[in-house]
């Protein structure tokens, strides 16, 4: 095999920073450089590999970009100002493809930009509509699968999609009960996501039940075999850690396990491919799953070797394939680890040449980064807790002020890598917690269904444990313990905070729940199709109402001691700006300390950089004012 060319001056950009001594005392690093826009992130390359497109910032907005491969200049396709675009594809090598809501309402628009000309066109311009983009639909590199709830505001229909005309076709109406579609190597929809699985031979055939799934079973077919007759998926049925199989649908049969993992679940994090399909080659060429860091099973021994030669030259780093031309003659590579925010590569596999594109934030110096640590404690009851611990630079690891850092989700997870909000808290002097709880995915059915029900109970008590076990071991100061999340997380700080109140100095929850009831209320239409799975996994608002009452922080106000933080994005749709604002309500009957920021024209996830760091800077604040350490530089 022909040694891989490596443009030395390029790669030297990175491999000073990879290859540098262990991390030094910091400095006090400004806040705006851990929360502004990153420089360049997220290429994509075009389907015929003749130029590359990412997202990079313009008025403090993320954008969109193009680049034609041995080009010298950058053009700006997209002059968002407001929201961030943040996804985008290739429509085709003539389309960009991104969606955008407004102000964070979450009712995407699927828009289409011109890579010559820069016109842009609303392909779904629909009040009160939000698109979801599936695949692409069959061979024809115009037409893409789409889903809208533009019939009725509590389903998805899947439409066919002409990427140059805008020609809109429904294909099947939503029986009320599915969730998501997948459409064959033909372009025929033949599946529907919904408690179980819906199946249909043919376009001619009606929808029937394929796969019955019990309470937190996993099935979740990726890709039809190239004949049109089997799948491959993700499947935990019958088995605890899930698994990639190939599934006849046909008649009901699992046909052979493709990867599993004794440990984890053969699945990777939310945020990047799980596994990939060659439609050239027809055949699977790797897996991305996480253990507690992220790994890669491949089934393509080219691609195996690719790798191998990119981790000679990258070192040890995650490498993650972000894009790829059809032909997978070239890709994109995205390099990570727990100190570096990314560094982004363009290999070319006939060339054997790796270019490097550019640095997530260049301003970062992996050198002044802290580490994270993989973890693991034992529950009260006997589970093996699994989680990261990231302690400052500079400091002895005894008696630091600890800030919790719950997941969101509740059922997502924590993984090792860059995150910024970590990073931030551990230049300030923070060591930080981030546990995964039960009811965490990743490892296994068991340890899902182990937190079933237990808001408040014995997933807080997991968070818990995971505290008094810093304590016990002198990493962690008992007078300085903070805890900080959003979404579940927000929940996770207030039920801490009123449910351990001894624990904590003081807590930050943003936008988090902290009444069931409304909550329930104050679902999204589209969420209807998952309220049979959400009373299962979460609770009943009826069957469990008085667990519901005792787990609800806004009912117990009056046992906090400790000030709190409350931060909403007014137009959340998800955890209504009602959450926050009964429980501001409560804390000020009951005469608690605590500060509330509503922040306009944001929803459940902050887009706008001067906003987000506003908000950073708010929190540091707060932190400093209840949290002072006396021995920080």
């Amino acid at each position: 095999m022909k040694r891989l060319f490596v443009v030395p001056v390029l790669i030297t950009a990175t491999l000073l920073i990879v290859c540098g001594s262990e991390p030094r005392i910091t400095r006090e690093i400004p806040i705006e450089d851990f929360f502004r826009t990153p420089d360049r992130t997220d290429y994509k390359l075009s389907p015929d590999g003749g130029h590359y497109a990412f997202v990079g910032p313009y008025n403090g907005t993320s954008n969109v970009f193009i680049r034609e491969i041995g080009g010298a200049e950058d053009r700006r396709l997209t002059s968002a100002t407001d929201r961030d675009i943040i996804r985008f594809f290739w429509g085709n090598s003539s389309h960009i493809m991104y969606l955008q809501d407004n102000e964070g309402d979450e009712n995407y628009r699927l828009y289409r930009v011109n890579v010559d000309s820069k016109e842009v066109v609303c392909l779904t311009d629909f009040d009160n509509v939000s698109t979801r983009v599936i695949s692409r639909l069959g061979s024809d590199p115009d037409e893409l699968l789409i889903s809208m709830n533009r019939r009725d505001p509590e389903v998805f229909d899947p439409y066919r999609l002409n990427v140059e005309t805008g020609e809109l076709e429904l294909l099947v109406e939503n029986p009320g009960s599915i969730r998501g579609w997948m459409a064959d190597n033909a372009g025929v929809v033949r599946i529907g996501h919904a408690a179980g699985l819906m199946y249909r031979k043919d376009d001619k055939s009606p929808f029937v039940e394929a796969i019955a799934l019990d309470a937190g079973d996993t099935f979740s077919p990726e890709y039809f075999t190239p004949d049109n007759k089997n799948v491959y998926a993700y499947s935990s049925v019958g088995r605890d850690k899930i698994a990639i199989v190939e599934y006849d649908l046909e008649n009901g049969r699992e046909v052979r396990v493709l990867f599993e993992h004794p440990e984890y679940d053969a699945f990777g994090d939310d945020e990047r491919d799980h596994f990939r399909y060659s439609q050239e080659k027809e055949k699977l060429l790797y897996a991305l799953y996480t253990a507690e860091k992220r790994r890669l099973h491949f089934f393509d021994d080219e691609m195996a070797g690719i790798f191998r030669d990119l981790e000679k030259e990258i070192g040890e780093y995650e490498i993650v394939f972000k894009s790829a031309t059809d032909d997978f003659s070239r890709f994109i590579l995205e390099v990570t680890s727990d100190r570096l925010p990314g560094a982004y590569y363009l290999y070319d596999s006939a060339k054997r040449e790796l270019d490097l594109l550019s640095l997530a934030a260049p301003w970062i110096d992996e050198k002044e980064m802290a580490g994270m640590e993989t973890i693991e404690y034992e529950s009260r009851d006997g589970l093996t807790i699994h989680g990261y611990l990231t302690l400052p630079n500079g400091r002895s690891p005894r008696n630091l002020p600890l800030i919790v850092h719950p997941h969101a989700g509740p059922q997502w997870r924590n993984s090792w890598g860059f995150d910024a909000r970590t990073q931030f808290f551990a230049n300030r002097g923070y060591a930080v917690l981030q546990v995964n709880y039960r009811g965490s995915e990743g490892y296994g059915k068991d340890f899902m269904k182990a937190g079933f029900r237990q808001w408040g109970l014995k997933m807080q008590d997991d968070i818990t444990d995971g505290v008094n076990w810093l304590i016990e071991r002198g990493i962690a100061d008992k007078d300085r313990v903070a805890i900080f999340g959003w979404s579940f997380g927000g929940y996770a700080a207030l039920a801490g905070l009123t449910f351990t109140p001894e624990l904590y100095a003081c807590g930050l929850d943003l936008w988090g729940i902290s009444n069931y009831f409304t909550f329930y209320e104050g679902f999204p239409p589209y969420w209807k199709p998952y309220l049979e799975e959400i009373n299962e996994r979460w609770g009943d608002p009826v069957a469990d109402s008085l667990q519901m009452y005792e787990t609800s922080p806004v009912f117990h106000v009056e046992r906090i001691r400790a000030p709190v933080f409350i931060a909403q994005g007014v137009n959340d749709p998800r955890v209504r700006i009602r959450q926050s604002e009964q429980m501001v309500e409560e804390l000020e009957k009951h005469g608690k300390e605590y500060e509330y920021y509503p922040i306009e024209g944001e929803g459940h996830a902050f887009s706008n950089e001067e906003k987000i760091i506003d908000l950073m800077r708010r929190i540091e604040a707060f932190l400093e004012k209840h949290m002072g350490d006396e021995d920080r530089e």
